[in-house]
């Protein structure tokens, strides 16, 4: 099993004990001691021992001990079975379920280990200050779109490997999902320490990346949270840094933001207003503000622009800098986009219909990029349909960033649409 020959190696129990890997000597002698003197029924120990080769088998010992007339044990006999391969699958296992299939990078279960290790480390004063940074790559989902998913992939796994060289030994860089990464700074000493590393990482972006041939630049929103800011650790601490990171990417040209607790109450009337959102899509508690749109050069009403408004319950009435970024990220656009299309067109054909003798009034309408998917024509056609107004009559907004963004899927939208009219 060790690869020597009977003549090559002793008998004697410092032969086999010496040759047991020092990690797991002490469980070996703490197991044969209790079989020994009675304490258990049989002696079992797993541990490694040194092959002939120089590495390391696992071995499972297991055996009984025999005691004579006055029940002192002599001998022991039993077996030792090599179960190497069985532990290197269990490690395996081990290893998948705590680390990133694509990166190769802890994830966020192993992260979440480490991190609350480091917060217990710190609330019996053991350890010193520590961060939690929350990164998200910039523009990631475009890329990803328009590059296809594997140049996607092949994009985090580079960013991955620039990211760790401006890491110290020892600081824990995890994939916690999609575009998300996280990193713990242990055992910083002032706060500058983690703020350097995050221009270090901010720096190390600004390089292009090359992937199939061309070249590609991505930037990195980041959110820091110290541990001496709050008494809530672990999934908290990374929840703050999260918060941070949010905060960080609205602000575009900022590329990190470090935690405050107005964050932490802005966040969460963020999420108390994505609930009302929800609610309010649902009872319809929208309305729309038109704005005239004037032809100086005849001096008449050309037509309108919907505008639409909130009627909060609580806060009144609400413009859409303030509900209209959730409704994106949440994905309630779409309903809330419908709803101001057939709104804004049942009204037009309204007044068309009130006024025949004015000049021929168009309505215009604002369109997010969620709403712009396959069946985005045949809803337009059944809004038309259904309200009786003319094609002709709808205007529709679209701006120019979304239509660059997304030109491949965007161009054969546009020319179906004016197809229609």
């Amino acid at each position: 099993m060790l690869g020597f020959e009977t003549n090559e190696i002793s008998e004697t129990p410092d032969e086999w004990l010496s040759r047991v890997h020092p990690d797991d000597l002490i469980q070996l002698e703490q197991a044969l001691s209790a079989h020994i003197e009675g304490r258990t029924p049989s002696f079992r120990s797993e541990h490694r021992i040194l092959h002939k080769d120089g590495s390391y088998r696992w071995v499972l010992s297991r055996g009984l001990a025999v005691h004579d007339s006055s029940s002192k044990a002599y001998r022991i006999a039993g077996s030792m079975t090599d179960v190497t391969e069985r532990k290197e699958a269990e490690e395996q296992l081990i290893y998948d379920a705590l680390h990133d299939a694509l990166t190769g990078l802890p994830n966020r279960t192993l992260f979440s280990d480490r991190l609350n290790h480091a917060a217990h480390r710190e609330s019996r004063h053991e350890g010193g200050l520590f961060a939690v940074l929350f990164l998200d790559l910039d523009r990631f989902k475009v890329l990803n779109d328009s590059l296809g998913h594997a140049t996607g992939d092949a994009l985090l796994i580079q960013v991955s490997e620039k990211l760790l060289k401006t890491l110290r030994p020892g600081d824990t860089f995890a994939r916690i999902g999609g575009d998300e990464f996280a990193i713990l700074l242990e055992d910083i000493e002032k706060r500058e320490e983690a703020l350097a590393i995050a221009g270090r990482i901010r720096d190390q972006l600004k390089q292009p990346l090359k992937l199939n041939g061309r070249e590609i630049y991505t930037s990195i929103s980041i959110g820091i949270a110290f541990s001496s800011d709050s008494y809530e650790y672990g999934e908290n601490l990374l929840r703050n840094a999260d918060i941070a990171m949010y905060h960080a990417k609205i602000n575009g040209n900022v590329s990190y933001s470090v935690f405050d607790n107005s964050m932490y109450a802005t966040a969460v009337s963020r999420l108390q207003l994505e609930t009302d959102l929800r609610r309010a899509i649902n009872a319809e508690d929208f309305c729309l503000h038109y704005q005239p749109i004037v032809s100086m050069k005849k001096r008449c009403l050309a037509g309108f622009e919907a505008l639409v408004r909130w009627q909060h319950h609580d806060r009144g009435l609400l413009y859409p800098d303030e509900f209209i970024s959730i409704a994106e990220e949440t994905g309630l656009i779409k309903d809330l986009g419908r709803w101001v299309l057939e709104a804004s067109c049942g009204q037009m054909q309204e007044w068309q219909s009130r006024f025949p003798d004015a000049a021929p009034l168009t309505i215009s309408v604002n369109i997010s990029s969620q709403q712009l998917g396959p069946n985005f024509v045949d809803q337009i056609k059944q809004i038309l349909n259904e309200t009786g107004l003319d094609s002709a009559s709808l205007v529709l907004e679209i701006t120019e960033t979304m239509i660059m963004e997304k030109a491949e899927l965007i161009a054969p939208l546009l020319t179906e649409l004016k197809e229609l009219g």
